[in-house]
């Protein structure tokens, strides 16, 4: 059993991981989306905001991505 503190950090910390390796390798939309969601969970809007704003530029002119992209914004608080 983890503590609700540990269990906090514990998700904080795979964010973080997941936000470390998308910003050096990239990947795929889904990830990129995983992570907005997440931040919206975190209650870090600023954040989880920016990360998508820098994953439409990344998939711009993928019209399934930023669909995808936009679900999980959605999902998260970000666009109306």
């Amino acid at each position: 059993e983890m503590s609700p503190e540990d269990r906090q950090a514990m998700i904080e910390g795979m964010v973080a991981q997941l936000s470390e390796r998308l910003a050096t390798a990239g990947g795929p939309a889904e990830d990129w989306a995983k992570l907005i969601r997440a931040l919206g969970v975190l209650q870090d809007t600023e954040r989880a905001s920016a990360i998508y704003d820098e994953a439409q530029t990344r998939f711009a002119g993928d019209d399934a991505a930023l669909s995808f992209l936009k679900e999980a914004a959605l999902e998260a608080g970000l666009v109306p």
